[in-house]
């Protein structure tokens, strides 16, 4: 093999390494597949999330995905086509497990234009690091540790590559629907046809340490089920991962 067959072999190695959609199992319950992991540290998730975003709000990178930044926007970008629709203008949205609200930053113009009320719910740690940047920057994002803390109408619901980590998902949406939000988006969601899985996700390479979790592989129907009164009006495939996650806008029946 000559010098660039190799230089290619390596490259493609490194991206598999840094491929953070391995998972091991499937395990037997939630915690097996617990005691496998190594568990989720914050503090080097934040680090990760906070120096891209940072990128971002200081004009070095266009937009921050999961802790990491890039020079462009993506092409596509399912929610945000959904959430420049007119109807959707002036409505109060929640963005469960938003980060550090880098759907808001990453598309400022667009929120500002659509006179959006923004909220994200996350852990404290992210809450308090948001808190920072929103002062820092001027940026116009309510943070949040739980949705009870949320004494206006929501109009709409957000939940991107979040459910699949909740250990009790069922309960967890029980707490959204009693919002009574007018639309729930749901995106990036591994979801099958046959059985519901359990698994550890082992993000190899992609943290400065080691940091796996569990996560939920479900069944669709299964899933969608749980979402009582609601209709799925649109569903789409993943942008940015693999076929099976999934994109679904459910609006509340009348």
């Amino acid at each position: 093999m000559n010098n660039k067959i190799f230089q290619l072999i390596h490259k493609v190695k490194k991206l598999l390494r840094k491929n953070h959609l391995n998972f091991s199992g499937p395990f037997i319950s939630w915690d097996e597949a617990d005691m496998n992991s190594s568990g989720y540290d914050s503090e080097i998730v934040l680090k990760k999330v906070r120096n891209a975003t940072r990128e971002v709000l200081e004009g070095i990178k266009s937009y921050e995905r999961d802790g990491t930044s890039f020079v462009n926007k993506p092409v596509k970008n399912t929610i945000i086509s959904i959430l420049e629709s007119e109807n959707f203008k002036n409505s109060l949205i929640v963005d469960i497990g938003g980060g550090l609200g880098s759907l808001y930053i990453n598309y400022k113009n667009i929120f500002l234009k659509q006179n959006f009320n923004y909220h994200v719910i996350e852990q404290k740690k992210f809450c308090e690091a948001g808190e920072q940047l929103n002062s820092e920057f001027n940026l116009n994002i309510n943070y949040h540790t739980n949705l009870a803390s949320i004494d206006k109408q929501v109009d709409i619901v957000i939940c991107s590559s979040f459910l699949q980590y909740v250990q009790n998902w069922k309960n967890y949406i029980n707490n959204i629907l009693s919002t009574k939000p007018k639309y729930i988006i749901i995106d990036r969601h591994p979801l099958k046809e046959t059985n519901n899985g359990i698994f550890v996700q082992l993000n190899t390479g992609y943290y400065e340490k080691e940091v796996t979790y569990p996560i939920h592989i479900l069944k669709r129907k299964e899933f969608l089920d749980e979402f009582i009164n609601y209709e799925v009006v649109n569903s789409w495939s993943s942008d940015f991962d693999p076929e099976y996650f999934k994109g679904f806008l459910l609006k509340i029946k009348s």
